[in-house]
């Protein structure tokens, strides 16, 4: 074979499988991460597991096509056999998972198998199949230690890539110098885009995950926002048409707190907001019920609590709490002593409620109620 038909099959055959490679890890990447879709979350690691399956089939079954079917095996780069030593290799690694293990154990022992029916059957075949199955058990063991420190992952993939070539062997006899070295230098290839490629991803999705956080939370006081709110509050009025299980709704806004921006700046009205929230936050992450908190305003904050039940004295106590709490927080601008007070409004969902929004309507109403009675003061289903 001409030196020019190895040089082309072997370019083209390279880009051929990292183009695979590269489309198998944007998947893999996107099971691992994907947080929004009810049946990836379910089934996860399922899903991985089986892309994991089907990557190892084809990578294996076009290798043993290449194998039965070509007259040439000179080179056998083209074999896919770079693709199973790689894949194997990753997925252990990155699914830390007994059912990835066993299957890679179980791909082995096949693979192992099949070398043996096409060879002559040798103390050395069983060794090397075997070598490569308890390389592979370490290398389970011993996953995060591997990632975490790069000379010990570089070894690791040296040892493992041994074993895998090692097995290969068994299928292409009579391989020559020149091919085992372009078979070497097409495997670190692979590895090394998987590599760049991989760290690329996560990279882009440090930054998803650093441009969804700013959208979620709010970036002063760490509350959620007011389209997180939104979305929640709608999440909810469809679960209580279902279920009927009530939710409250406590609309809360600072006392005054415009004359704090205008007597001692915008920096001391930012600390009384961080301040606040993060006192509220502590209260609302120790209730009795599933709840959360959001910065629906300004200087206003709203509450929606879960499965509430429909118990007056109990609202009224936690709206107190929240108030008292408030109350006994400490400020201290220029030299002067800064006392802060809030005023709420509070209702539950009704079965009359038109739309989500009824509720959020009425808490605001009962907000703006105790502002007009002269704030610091609670406002429970339109009573004072």
């Amino acid at each position: 074979m001409s030196t020019g038909v190895i040089a082309l099959s072997y370019i083209s055959s390279l880009i051929v499988n990292a183009v695979v490679l590269l489309g198998c890890v944007s998947l893999f990447m996107w099971i691992e991460r994907e947080s929004e879709n009810e049946f990836i979350k379910r089934h996860r690691y399922f899903l991985l597991c089986s892309l994991g399956i089907a990557y190892l089939a084809l990578a294996y079954m076009e290798a043993q096509a290449n194998n039965l079917l070509s007259r040439n095996l000179t080179g056998f780069h083209w074999t896919y056999l770079n693709m199973v030593i790689v894949g194997l290799f990753n997925l252990i690694l990155r699914l830390r998972i007994k059912p990835q293990l066993v299957i890679t154990l179980l791909f082995t022992m096949v693979w192992g198998i099949s070398g043996m029916m096409t060879s002559a059957v040798s103390p050395i075949s069983v060794e090397q199949t075997v070598g490569l199955m308890v390389v592979e058990c370490l290398i389970y063991g011993f996953a995060k230690q591997i990632v975490a420190r790069p000379w010990l992952y570089v070894i690791t993939f040296i040892v493992f890539s041994f074993f895998g070539l090692s097995m290969g062997s068994m299928l292409y006899k009579g391989q020559t110098a020149g091919a085992w070295a372009r078979q070497i230098l097409a495997l670190v290839v692979l590895e090394g885009v998987i590599i760049l490629y991989a760290r690329l991803l996560g990279k882009q999705n440090e930054r998803i995950r650093e441009f969804k956080h700013r959208a979620e939370f709010d970036g002063l006081t760490g509350c959620k926002t007011f389209g997180v709110f939104n979305t929640d509050l709608q999440d909810a009025y469809q679960h209580f048409t279902q279920t009927r299980k009530i939710y409250a709704m406590y609309a809360m806004d600072l006392d005054h707190f415009k004359q704090i921006n205008d007597t001692y700046g915008h920096v001391a009205g930012n600390e009384v907001l961080k301040t606040v929230a993060h006192k509220i936050k502590e209260l609302v992450d120790n209730l009795d019920y599933p709840a959360a908190l959001y910065r629906t305003g300004g200087e206003e904050f709203t509450m929606l609590m879960y499965e509430v039940n429909p118990d007056e004295a109990r609202n009224e106590a936690i709206s107190k709490m929240i108030q008292a709490e408030v109350a006994q927080l400490n400020f201290v601008f220029d030299e002067r002593q800064v006392k802060i007070t809030i005023s709420l409004g509070e209702d539950i969902v009704t079965a009359n409620d038109a739309n989500y929004l009824d509720l959020y309507k009425r808490a605001d109403h009962f907000l703006y109620t105790s502002k007009h009675r002269g704030r610091n003061t609670i406002t429970l289903h339109g009573q004072n």
